[in-house]
């Protein structure tokens, strides 16, 4: 178990179930059991709500002493009224306070700004409910746009305090950025994150500590932002649970 306590917060170590999605896609009970085994206190969970009921999922989490750090849930299920209240809930039944846009299409400043005031408008929604929203960064927000800025720090700058900005690090090395230097930025809307590892090397195709990714300090942010609750390792090109468990044994060497 990794459960860090500094500056009168936990930092908790959780995976992104996508991770593993060909297991949680045959047996999702196998997969938390399998999950919990390596060391991870808590999952997050991805995909169509349809795919499993809140309340049979929440039990399985409960049997398997796995907390849940958050649901990546796309922008699609929020296009009409009655999906937001299905999204909201849904979550208030899976017992889930953060909720993350996991990807958003490339889109140019005027675009950027129209999406913002959308998260802005669905996050003050969210707030009443006792949700909180939050947006995953990929290597398409690292780029410089027409008026000299990312979009990263465009939605960074124009959201609330209590927007989550969660970071991939792996998809801002990617996108050219110093993880480090984007981190620190908006550390203190930074309630979860994702720790994924990157290489000019071989690319995504490579492990926590064994990758170009200054850990330690990353990590060492993560520790003394009181904010952040969850440090989340995801690895979406390889679908299987030696290379997590390889990234949990090099996680505990690192702290």
């Amino acid at each position: 178990m990794i459960n860090i306590y500094f500056g009168g917060c936990f930092m908790k170590l959780g995976i992104q179930i996508y991770s593993v999605r060909d297991a949680y896609a045959a047996s999702a009970e196998q997969t938390f059991k399998r999950i919990k085994e390596i060391g991870y206190e808590g999952v997050e969970l991805f995909g169509a709500l349809s795919t499993h009921s809140a309340e049979y999922l929440r039990g399985l989490l409960e049997e398997n002493g796995l907390e849940l750090c958050g649901y990546h849930c796309g922008w699609q299920e929020f296009d009409t009224e009655e999906k937001v209240n299905n999204v909201i809930n849904y979550m208030k039944a899976l017992g889930c306070n953060n909720v993350v846009i996991p990807w958003m299409p490339d889109k140019n400043v005027e675009q950027w700004e129209e999406q913002i005031c959308a998260f802005n408008k669905l996050c003050a929604r969210f707030r009443v409910e006792g949700l909180r929203l939050g947006f995953h960064a990929h290597k398409g927000e690292m780029i410089i746009l027409e008026n000299g800025v990312c979009a990263w720090d465009m939605i960074g700058e124009q959201t609330p305090n209590d927007f989550i900005m969660q970071l991939d690090m792996g998809n801002a090395v990617n996108g050219g950025k110093d993880a480090v230097a984007l981190y620190k930025k908006f550390a203190d809307k930074g309630i979860t994150v994702h720790y994924k590892a990157f290489s000019a090397e071989k690319g995504y195709n490579c492990i926590i500590g064994e990758d170009d990714i200054d850990w330690k300090t990353i990590i060492n942010i993560s520790k003394t932002t009181p904010v952040c609750e969850w440090a989340i390792v995801e690895k979406d090109d390889q679908d299987d649970f030696d290379t997590v468990t390889k990234s949990f044994t090099n996680l505990n060497k690192l702290l």
